[in-house]
């Protein structure tokens, strides 16, 4: 059962690093794509909160998925805020700091959730 959870929290982090990477790539470039608004969604409503949240042990992978939406929003307001506070209106910028400052907790994640390399007895196979 935990190396279930392993293997999904590791899955999960791979697939939000990518749409970090994706986020950035695509902000960065400035290009007009189709899919930019979307890849820029998904990023704000979940990466974050994700992110943060599995640090906590939660038995429930709905409860994480919820918890991750609303702290991913409420980070996203956060900044938002800040931008307003501080009249540095640049909400591209912001978005490529905060995926690149999210793509650390999840490559942690990455890491972490790596099954764990059995020790070798001695005996031949």
């Amino acid at each position: 059962m935990v190396e279930q959870q392993l293997r999904i929290r590791r899955y999960t982090a791979y697939g939000l690093l990518a749409v970090c990477l994706v986020t950035i790539v695509l902000v960065w470039s400035g290009v007009d794509f189709v899919l930019r608004p979307l890849a820029v969604l998904v990023f704000v409503l979940t990466a974050p909160g994700w992110a943060l949240i599995s640090y906590v042990n939660v038995r429930h992978l709905s409860v994480t998925w919820v918890s991750a939406v609303g702290i991913s929003l409420a980070i996203t307001l956060i900044v938002a805020q800040v931008l307003v506070l501080t009249r540095f209106w640049h909400p591209e910028a912001a978005v490529v700091v905060l995926a690149f400052v999210t793509a650390f907790p999840l490559a942690h994640h990455v890491l972490r959730s790596r099954p764990a390399l059995l020790p070798s007895t001695g005996e031949g196979r």
